[in-house]
């Protein structure tokens, strides 16, 4: 097998037993061609003296970086070298599935077929089990259940004799197997939504992604839905052990993030909407904490939640440098109120003077990314006290290019930051407590939403009151 013969086959080596595998070329000579996931990005460890590539067999090796590794060297004559190294902190015995692996097609005989499926079976299996934390002893039948729909997901049902191989693996009788694989379309399909949210009017506000019933996706499934859609942010609902249920959000660039307000508008609105929830206040859990959140009317719907605590702080980065990554003059910032930062939705807060100000904003995506992976950043909120409807007390533009983002219709998440941030600067008329924000006009997609506040010792209590417009539903088919 010529060297680069063994490049498919040490691709297709890395990508099955992604990460735990590290495939790397050598010429004839000794010299280092390629390396596929690397463990260790330090010269010493990527490159291999000739005499050792020259060895045979599989034998135990530390690396500069502190990896304990099992090195394995396969030579072909005048032609080259590939070696292949496993963590073996992650997986101790290896090396006959990877020298089966590298076999030639032709060399494949119908038992080397088997053992790749069983192969990719126990594969899939330490995976889920390492995923969740748990042993196969203690997996509860859902788990198990889970596990099935996994498995029957990657084709593995196909082979001979695999449904009793799968049965003795994850400790179920045949007979539990042959009755869930009769109901497993249900995990093979999602109902999907689009919903407009902070408007009432459909093509206004901020698209959502909504999945129901989403307790039998995993995260890789749930990042694959949300990619596909390719709306800012999809939520996912799901049961939850404590409160009444559970919000996972996630974006098309895969990030999973803490709270996502226009997702979480959609969510009640559809539960609503499809007559799962009646009106009434409801906890539910998200990654920012346990939220009270209400459902009001059954035709005429509203949605309220009460966005996560903020924390609003002076933030240390200067009108100067907004101005420059705004791509517009200082001048058309207020001087007169500082930049601040609100650390629970990673937003930055900054004032300009007009609304024709913000229609200037040319940011620097580019100087954005890097300025929010520096200050631990996520959104770059523009606000002016100029409005386009006269009823109206805040317009803001909001940019978050680090989780894929660059301009959002309407954000949600940053209302409780935003409050503080109003009152604290004098940005609302006095004694005021109900104050309207509208975002999404230069987009093209106006949004408008109702917030209320209170303050007790300090703290502030916020609530957003918004609509939604269902714009479609459509199932996906996830094999």
């Amino acid at each position: 097998m010529k060297t680069d013969t063994f490049k498919p086959w040490a691709q297709s080596l890395v990508e099955f037993f992604y990460p735990l595998v590290e495939a790397s070329l050598f010429n004839p000579e000794g010299k280092l061609i390629e390396i596929m996931n690397p463990f260790s990005s330090l010269k010493e460890d990527q490159e291999s003296a000739l005499e050792v590539l020259k060895k045979s067999g599989a034998y135990h090796t530390a690396l500069a970086s502190g990896n304990q590794v099992k090195q394995m060297v396969h030579a072909n004559g005048n032609d080259g070298f590939l070696r292949l190294r496993y963590d073996t902190s992650k997986l101790h015995h290896l090396k006959d599935q990877l020298e089966l692996l590298l076999q030639a097609p032709s060399q494949h005989n119908s038992s080397a077929h088997v053992n790749e499926w069983q192969m990719s079976v126990d594969q899939l299996v330490a995976q889920y089990l390492k995923a969740h934390h748990i042993t196969m002893p203690v997996a509860t039948l859902k788990q198990k259940r889970e596990l099935i729909a996994l498995l029957y997901g990657k084709k593995l049902f196909e082979f001979k004799e695999s449904s009793a191989y799968i049965a003795a693996k994850i400790e179920v009788s045949r007979a539990t197997i042959y009755n869930y694989l009769k109901t497993i379309s249900s995990f093979q399909q999602v109902q999907v939504h689009q919903v407009d949210a902070f408007t009432d009017k459909k093509f206004g506000g901020n698209p959502a992604g909504v999945v129901l019933d989403a307790e039998a996706l995993d995260e890789t499934w749930m990042r694959k839905i949300t990619r596909e859609l390719n709306l800012s942010e999809t939520a996912f609902v799901l049961p939850s052990k404590k409160v009444d249920f559970r919000l996972r959000y996630f974006t098309p660039t895969g990030h999973e993030i803490n709270f996502c307000g226009h997702s979480t508008v959609g969510a009640l609105f559809v539960l609503a909407r499809e007559n799962r929830l009646p009106a009434g206040t409801y906890a539910v859990e998200t990654l920012s904490g346990v939220l009270k959140m209400q459902i009001m009317g059954s035709e005429n719907i509203w949605v309220t939640y009460e966005p996560p605590q903020a924390n609003l702080c002076p933030s240390t980065i200067s009108h100067e440098v907004i101005a420059r990554i705004a791509g517009i003059d200082r001048a058309l910032i207020d001087q007169g109120i500082p930049v601040m930062y609100d650390a629970t939705s990673k937003t930055l807060f900054v004032t300009l003077e007009s609304l024709d100000a913000l229609k200037q904003l040319q940011c620097d995506f580019k100087a954005l990314t890097a300025l929010s992976k520096e200050h631990d950043l996520i959104v770059l909120c523009c606000l002016t006290k100029e409005t386009f409807n006269t009823q109206s007390h805040i317009h803001m533009r909001c940019f978050a290019p680090l989780v894929g983002i660059n301009e959002d219709p309407f954000t949600g998440s940053v209302l409780g930051g935003l409050t503080l941030y109003a009152d604290r600067f004098h940005l609302l008329p006095p004694k005021t407590t109900k104050f309207k924000v509208e975002q999404g006009h230069f987009l093209d997609r106006p949004g408008l939403v109702d917030v209320e506040f209170s303050k007790l010792k300090g703290v502030y209590h916020t609530k957003v009151l918004a609509q939604a417009v269902h714009c479609f539903s459509t199932e996906i088919n996830l094999t």
